[in-house]
């Protein structure tokens, strides 16, 4: 079964699931990276995220890649802003 936007949420059961752009942060050996402007459909009720099939892969790819970028220049924390395939209401 494929989630939507007003889908019920498959957490809470009480909640309608919306179209957000979110923010994940990530924690390494001491370095912090945040990737912001994901694409998500969000609870409006208990707040669960559920991300469209695939951007978890490319989440892990640009964290992976950010933590790289920090590492190389020993700084403590680089922020990326993805483009939403999922398009705008």
């Amino acid at each position: 079964m494929t989630l939507k936007d007003d889908s019920i949420c498959r957490f809470c059961r009480k909640g309608k699931l919306v179209k957000r752009e979110v923010s994940q942060k990530f924690e390494r050996e001491g370095l912090e990276v945040s990737i912001e402007g994901l694409p998500a459909l969000v609870c409006d009720f208990c707040g669960q995220v559920y991300f469209p099939p695939g951007i978890g892969d490319r989440i892990a790819v640009a964290a992976n890649d950010l933590f790289a970028l920090s590492e190389i220049k020993h700084a403590g924390r680089y922020t990326a802003v993805m483009q939403s395939p999922m398009g705008s209401k």
